[in-house]
């Protein structure tokens, strides 16, 4: 198999078969359409452009890397031609000396097109799973420059490559409850966590359901504030109802066991819906009574008055599947301990799922069905590595091309099988370059995070199997290479703040946390460590790890792209 036969398909556990795609948008008061079809025999993707009346001079579609509109590639159609372009950082259009947007016929109002997955032309964007940042573009005037005044241009997110994952009939006695913020004021601060806790009606209490599809509900003209959100199980049925900011001193102390995380969403994603094996339990004699949902307002320009009820909407059904269904969070634990230098083009940092974690699944394993890789800001790539022996044998889940402000679910399929004794590795990679100091772990948006939410069966007692860097490790390092002494009092945010972060410094830092012991974040439904670990869940050696022979990605020595830049 040649190098390119390799390069675009997904990775063990991507579903490998291909439906087309298709967005509309409106540009400068035209509706465009594209539709696009991905060709796995032939490695190419064939696109088609309508124009609802097309009075521009030329039109473009365009590929970004990372949702910047310089630094792209560009295919612009004028005068029934096709010519490829790169934009420059400049955001000056230069001529492609490969001309690879290949055009297929054209109308008045359309025109059709194809290009190739991969070209291994470095001013050319590669096709690859994950998210894909389309630019399109109307052009009144012929122009070299791409912020003109008369260049009309917008940016959507799409999937090149939408895996085809049949979806079976949901069961004919299903209902729907909705759970939603009552009214919620949504406060004047930048970064707002809103908890509702509520009962769950009578008929689900009184008779155990599986909750087969779980859907964003977001209030029309709140788009732009609800961030991400969450939503519990409480694990104890002595609660009070509650609307209100989760740090608010009127929060029920009850409601700290609403930790067992049923289901997250984020901007972009759509509806969560189970295979036919599984579904998510609720209610019954052996269940629990109440649910929370929390979420997350990032409100940065401070605006006052928004009145807000967002929430889920849970439809379920009393015909029991074959198995109970469960989330997983993996990834970093929220922590200062893990951290981004400023001025940092691709810096990554890696949060572990170690076999003393695993060890604690069911007896026959788990299989994972979808995934669901978070960030904030700076993400730029996220994935995670499954590891067995030591040696990788596949992937759960990548985007090369993050983006937080368009998320979604990927399917898993075939279903990825992770074992007793596994290991889970998730990678982010962050871009600091805009910033002139530390990017901190945290919840604000303006902090990082790094997390896969993975939904799998049979479920398990792992809520979250996290990990940071071992915190007596990290205050022994500023003590070592800093001479900044743990007096114990000062937090490891002003550690961080008190180092210049030259090359030096910052590849010292790569080093430890490639190399230091971790905390382990190995928490029961309950929110809870489980007990006796020999250590405490502290002080954990970092799992070696090798490659493995699964199928591999494009190699950007041998093939590159404009995405390696």
């Amino acid at each position: 198999m040649n190098l390119l036969a390799w390069i675009f398909l997904f990775l063990v556990y991507q579903v490998s078969l291909v439906l087309g795609g298709r967005l509309s948008t409106v540009v400068d008061k035209t509706e465009v359409v594209l539709k696009w079809h991905a060709d796995y025999d032939d490695q190419t993707v064939l696109f088609s452009v309508s124009l609802s009346n097309n009075t521009f001079e030329s039109f473009g579609i365009g590929f970004s890397d990372h949702g910047q509109y310089n630094h792209s590639d560009m295919c612009i159609f004028r005068n029934g031609t096709l010519t490829d372009y790169y934009i420059n950082d400049a955001y000056e259009f230069e001529m492609d000396r490969s001309q690879d947007c290949v055009l297929e016929r054209f109308t008045k109002n359309s025109f059709t097109f194809r290009r190739r997955f991969s070209t291994c032309d470095p001013h050319d964007y590669a096709f690859e799973s994950g998210a894909t940042q389309f630019i399109l573009a109307g052009m009144y005037e012929k122009t070299w420059n791409f912020n003109n005044n008369m260049v009309f241009k917008t940016m959507r997110y799409e999937l090149i490559f939408e895996g085809e994952v049949e979806m079976d009939q949901l069961e004919r006695d299903t209902e729907v409850f909705t759970v939603l913020a009552d009214n919620a004021l949504v406060p004047s601060e930048e970064t707002t966590y809103w908890c509702v806790v509520r009962r769950m009606p009578e008929n689900v209490i009184s008779r155990k359901h599986h909750a087969v599809k779980i859907s964003p509900h977001i209030m029309k003209g709140s788009e732009h504030l609800v961030h991400h959100m969450e939503i519990y199980q409480c694990m104890t049925d002595d609660q009070n109802e509650f609307s209100g900011n989760c740090n608010s001193k009127e929060k029920p102390k009850q409601s700290k066991s609403c930790s067992h995380v049923m289901a997250a969403w984020a901007m972009g994603e759509d509806d969560i819906i189970y295979p036919p094996e599984a579904g998510f339990p609720l209610g019954g004699l052996d269940g629990h009574q109440y649910i929370m949902v929390e979420i997350h307002y990032n409100n940065p320009t401070l605006i006052s008055g928004h009145i807000d009820q967002s929430g889920f909407d849970l439809t379920i059904t009393p015909t029991l599947r074959p198995n109970d269904a469960a989330i997983m969070e993996l990834g970093l634990i929220y922590s200062d301990a893990n951290s981004i230098p400023p001025g940092q083009h691709s810096f990554p940092v890696s949060g572990y799922c170690t076999t003393d974690c695993t060890n604690k699944l069911p007896e026959d394993g788990i299989f994972v069905f979808a995934s669901q890789l978070h960030a904030h800001l700076t993400g730029r790539k996220l994935w995670t590595s499954h590891y067995r022996n030591d040696v990788k044998i596949g992937e759960i889940n990548r985007n090369n091309h993050y983006t937080p402000h368009w998320q979604y679910i990927q399917s898993v399929r075939p279903f990825a099988h992770i074992r007793r004794g596994d290991a889970l590795k998730t990678t982010c990679v962050y871009d600091t370059t805009a910033r002139s100091g530390m990017t901190f772990g945290g919840y604000a948006i303006t902090d990082e995070m790094c997390v896969n939410y993975v939904y799998y069966f049979p479920a398990s007692n792992i809520e979250v199997c996290k990990s940071a860097v071992d915190n007596a490790t990290l205050h022994k390092y500023f003590e070592n290479r800093y001479r900044i002494l743990d007096d114990g009092k000062m937090e490891i945010s002003e550690k961080y703040n008190r180092v210049s972060w030259d090359s030096k410094n910052v590849n010292s830092l790569h080093e430890l946390y490639s190399t230091a012991p971790l905390n382990q974040h190995c928490l029961m439904k309950n929110g809870e460590p489980f007990p006796n670990h020999p250590t405490k869940w502290e002080n954990i050696p970092q799992p070696r790890s090798f490659a493995g022979p699964f199928i591999k990605a494009r190699d950007f020595y041998e093939c590159p792209s404009l995405n390696d830049v």
